[in-house]
């Protein structure tokens, strides 16, 4: 297997015949993830195929196309990316959550560019682990936490022209529930933890 993708937690083997497998790093739960990916895929929203479940992985289909974060040179972009990425926002919280995760809709609880793939047939969102039920207001401040401190000033400046596109005041109700999460994933740096409390306090 040829590796042609890593982040934090996982990594991304091309398996040919237009299938990646993602294996994570650390825990995971494939079942789970795959049943998110499925539930979103029914109702319309754009995930990659989930072709088989592993122990500690997915057998997916491979998204052809760059991630929206590729784009992060080109600031006259991130107008149109932040309303794509907004949109996409929207139309997930759309979606009621599956009943395995709870009540109300489905978050993805890491929908930002990096998770956005661009393809040629439109935008494709990657990556479910943290996906969950709840307030949509979690979900778009988890994703300001995420640019605003974790992008550096490119995230900051993508940051602004998303917020645009809601109602700044209620996302900064929920933006300490979505800084408390962030600080509880393990795969934070020191000092984006401290750019985290800096933002929420």
């Amino acid at each position: 297997m040829r590796l042609i993708g890593s982040g934090r937690a996982s990594e991304v083997f091309e398996l040919g015949e237009g299938r990646v497998l993602r294996r994570f790093r650390m825990g995971g739960d494939a079942a789970r993830e795959a049943l998110v990916m499925r539930h979103a895929a029914l109702a319309g929203f754009p995930v990659p195929r989930v072709f088989e479940v592993r122990d500690g992985g997915l057998v997916l289909e491979r998204i052809e196309g760059r991630a929206m974060v590729a784009d992060g040179s080109r600031p006259w972009t991130y107008p149109r990316h932040a309303g794509t990425l907004a949109r996409l926002h929207q139309q997930l919280h759309a979606i009621p959550a599956p009943s395995e995760l709870g009540r109300g809709v489905l978050l993805h609880l890491d929908l930002h560019p990096a998770n956005v793939i661009l393809s040629p047939s439109g935008p494709v969102v990657i990556d479910w682990t943290n996906a969950g039920a709840g307030d949509p207001a979690l979900d778009v401040a988890m994703a300001w936490v995420i640019l605003a401190t974790s992008g550096g000033l490119r995230g900051r400046l993508f940051a602004r022209s998303f917020l645009a596109h809601f109602d700044r005041k209620e996302i900064r109700h929920a933006l300490q529930d979505a800084a408390e999460l962030r600080l509880a994933d393990q795969n934070v740096t020191e000092r984006e933890r401290l750019a985290i409390r800096r933002l929420s306090g």
